[in-house]
């Protein structure tokens, strides 16, 4: 069957004046064809995990082939990635084939056995589907961001229309920079431009991807398979893990939501960093990810309308509310604070 599905798909792919009778496109059949690939995958996943059903009230399945099965669905694999080198955005969104093609590819390891690392990362073109699926999500990250510009605006943007679009996306990302450094290298610079991280702006309005992908993981909606979480993960994948430095690049304030959604304690010394590294000149604030020496907020408050005031008090009280609930610090809520202590101004309705 694996044969029949590869080779049929592979005609399609190959020949855009394949004859389909004109009752379907092309694409059509070969979302299709692709949809029964996928069907096979699921069988034959349930199947090699059939003593986990047998033995587990709740089942979890591994989300990708053992080593010695994958290879025995390999022609699969080769036709999915082909099909997301060939196949099209559609105005910022992923062709109906492309779609099944990310989902039958997020069933397979990127490391082993050599052959499906080879098929992953082909010889002589070792970034070719890497550099497609990356730009697929640079696309749609660009064109969300872009167009829903105000941060209130994207949780509903995503959940609406782009969440089954960009998690799977950003899973195969993680797994694959997680799993090669050499992947992990390539994509860091794309999203990390040499010498472009420039500390005297803060993380989410500099320039390029990174500022980007700052505004989505900063999306109040903190799921664990959320565009903001799945966000996170692939920042933190690209800065190696090290969760200091992840602090340090994207500012705690935009990393807070994230690291409660995964439950990371935030390290000892970067509270002591805080108080220590205020003064001195070149020392980036980890609460904002920004130079201290940039650090205004009075001005920055007086350039900031009565509206964008009070969505970033919202944000905050949100913020410390999650973090004092899930116990990471025990403090009073500023905003709480603020609000006893007479510091808000009410306005009217007409303001």
């Amino acid at each position: 069957l694996q044969d029949v599905l590869g080779q049929t798909a592979n005609i399609f792919l190959n020949h855009d004046d394949v004859s389909t009778s004109g009752k379907f496109s092309s694409q059509q059949v070969l979302t299709e064809i692709l949809k029964a690939a996928m069907g096979l995958c699921g069988y034959a996943l349930k199947w090699i995990h059939a003593d986990k059903i047998s033995s587990e009230k709740k089942l979890v399945l591994d989300d990708s082939f053992p080593p010695d099965k994958a290879v025995d669905f390999i022609l699969l694999l080769k036709v999915a990635l082909d099909t997301l080198d060939k196949a099209p955005l559609e105005d910022h969104h992923l062709a109906s084939s492309t779609k099944q093609a990310v989902a039958i590819v997020m069933n397979f390891s990127t490391i082993e056995p050599q052959a499906i690392r080879d098929v992953w990362l082909p010889k002589g073109h070792m970034w070719k589907h890497v550099d497609t699926i990356f730009g697929l999500f640079k696309d749609i990250v660009y064109h969300v961001v872009d167009t829903f510009s105000d941060d209130n605006n994207l949780p509903s943007a995503i959940a609406d229309t782009y969440q089954a679009e960009l998690t799977p996306l950003m899973l195969v990302l993680v797994r694959l920079v997680s799993e090669h450094p050499d992947v992990r290298e390539h994509l860091f610079y794309k999203v990390y431009p040499k010498d472009a991280i420039d500390f005297a702006v803060l993380p989410e309005n500099r320039p390029g991807m990174a500022a980007k992908l700052v505004r989505l993981m900063r999306s109040p909606d903190s799921g664990p398979f959320s565009v903001s979480t799945i966000t996170g993960d692939l920042l933190l994948a690209l800065l190696g893990n090290d969760i200091r430095q992840f602090i340090l690049t994207v500012g705690y304030g935009n990393a807070a939501g994230y690291m409660v959604a995964r439950h990371i304690e935030i390290p000892a010394d970067i509270i002591e960093q805080v108080r220590e590294s205020s003064s001195e000149s070149g020392a980036v604030n980890p609460v904002t990810g920004r130079y201290w020496s940039q650090e205004d907020t009075n001005q920055e408050l007086a350039n900031m309308t009565d509206e964008e005031k009070e969505r970033e008090a919202e944000r905050l009280f949100v913020l410390f509310e999650r973090l004092n609930k899930t116990g990471i610090i025990k403090t009073a809520n500023p905003v709480c604070a603020a609000a006893e202590s007479g510091r808000f101004e009410e306005l009217d309705d007409c303001d």
